[in-house]
């Protein structure tokens, strides 16, 4: 469900009383021509849990990550929608997709095995160079996007670079803090469906934190370093 507001109402497509199939089709060239993006985004089995809840729509309590901390709703949430992944079995008649907002870039990915499996590498990527020391952005974000134009959505490429106005049609699902500590790392190694094994510099950093507080970041750890035992009549510089 989206929410738009405009401030000419006769811009707004007529809702013809008999068939509005086209209506997207109509109201697509008009939001893109007055730049006009949604002012909120709701999921309608999040709004039906909100109505029966007495929780106000488009209110911070009813945003989807806040609704996922909810214990009524993880319990219900099957009473609001569909029991499966109907995008991917191809039932959804408005499907969605996944975008990928890592600083100043959104990348897009279609809900199939190929776009999971490019997902999975993007991930990957991420995940091998965490610890790196690099300065990198503060949070990734997952959002479930939908497309108003039908077209755009026939297009659309998995791993594909996008404007960043397109999570505005979205709703925010996941947020994973880039911060180099062991709970981030390990936040965004379950975000990918087959994660890589580590490498033997990972295993060592994730040793030199396991028994840190969460929120100690690498490298402001003291890492265990071997010296090797001085042989008798050698010297040792360090």
């Amino acid at each position: 469900m989206f929410h738009f507001d405009f401030r000419d109402k006769s811009m707004i497509p007529t809702i013809l009383g008999t068939d509005n199939r086209d209506y997207l089709e109509r109201l697509t060239p008009v939001l893109e021509r007055e730049k006009i993006y949604p002012s909120g985004v709701v999921r309608l089995r999040d709004a039906a849990f909100c109505e029966e809840r007495g929780i106000a729509h488009l209110s911070s309590s009813a945003e989807h990550t806040a609704l996922l901390e909810n214990e009524d709703y993880k319990r219900l949430g099957h009473r609001f929608g569909m029991d499966g992944d109907v995008i991917r079995s191809g039932l959804a008649a408005f499907p969605t997709c996944m975008a990928v907002e890592y600083g100043r870039k959104v990348l897009l990915f279609d809900k199939t095995d190929g776009g999971d499996r490019i997902l999975d590498e993007f991930l990957s990527g991420l995940a091998e160079r965490f610890f790196d020391g690099k300065r990198k952005p503060g949070n990734l974000r997952f959002y479930e996007v939908a497309p108003l134009d039908a077209v755009y959505r026939a297009k659309i490429g998995d791993g594909q670079t996008v404007s960043s106005d397109m999570v505005r049609y979205g709703i925010c699902v996941a947020c994973c803090d880039m911060a180099p500590t062991l709970r981030n790392f390990n936040r965004l190694r379950n975000l990918q469906r087959q994660p890589m094994p580590l490498t033997g510099e990972q295993k060592r950093i994730v040793s030199s934190l396991v028994t840190q507080p969460d929120n100690v970041r690498f490298p402001n750890v003291e890492m265990n370093v071997r010296i090797p035992a001085k042989r008798k009549g050698q010297g040792m510089n360090i």
